[in-house]
């Protein structure tokens, strides 16, 4: 049966096909959806609409037989400025690609606040790094993906803590890294900032984000971007 359908959502993801068409990613609070944007790239198409991190309310089209819905209609809410900047972009590009893949029906609704917030921190805080480090562990967290912090010892393997880690899959924390991850994880937003900015060790505990993010969702393509932003810094 052909229908529409009305949603809203942050595009996070942007595929141009060679007849001019766009394959669109969106993170909403219903979910994660693909959609065709067709002739998006003509230059009477609606591409700069379609911009990453671009807020929208947007209707699709279904046909019986077709793999995606066609974009049909599409309404500005609003735009994140300064996420484009190269200092920025590559963390705002995992976060968005974290949230898209987990984001089912049953969670996207505790993660669309979180996403939300988590590109604003990394577009104004003058640290985007410690945004991408909370949104980005607040974020597996919603979805259930959570570490184990139970056990003993001062590294992070395969979702759990433990005293010894083998390489190149664990990673070291420090008592000050697992006390920080305790915090992001357990208190509320505005009290968990404040513990990164005071004496985090970020750097440990990006790094350890990205191996657990492959270990419960599978390897992530902005994590090389993430991963190559951070060797030239």
């Amino acid at each position: 049966m052909e229908r529409y359908r009305l949603s809203e959502g942050l595009v996070v993801g942007r595929k141009p096909l060679p007849a001019g068409d766009v394959i669109v990613s969106f993170v909403g609070p219903e979910g994660a959806v693909q959609a065709i944007a067709r002739k998006a790239l003509r230059p009477t198409g609606r591409s700069g609409r379609l911009s990453l991190f671009h807020h929208l309310k947007y209707q699709v089209y279904q046909k019986p037989g077709s793999d995606l819905p066609t974009l049909t209609q599409v309404e500005l809410v609003g735009r994140l400025e300064g996420l484009e900047s190269p200092r920025r972009f590559p963390y705002a590009s995992f976060l968005a690609e974290l949230a898209f893949r987990i984001a089912s029906p049953e969670v996207a609704y505790r993660i669309w606040p979180l996403l939300t917030s988590g590109l604003k921190g990394i577009a104004k805080h003058q640290n985007p790094r410690l945004a991408l480090v909370w949104a980005g562990w607040r974020v597996l967290k919603s979805a259930g993906l959570a570490p184990n912090l139970s056990g003993e010892g001062l590294h992070l393997y395969e979702g759990h803590r433990v005293e010894r880690s083998p390489e190149p899959n664990g990673v070291y924390l420090g008592s000050d890294g697992l006390e920080a991850l305790a915090a992001v994880l357990q208190l509320p937003g505005s009290e968990a900032i404040a513990v990164l900015e005071e004496h985090a060790p970020l750097d440990r505990l990006q790094q350890a984000l990205l191996a657990h993010v492959r270990y419960s969702v599978g390897e992530l393509g902005s994590a090389r971007l993430l991963q190559a932003s951070h060797a030239k810094g």
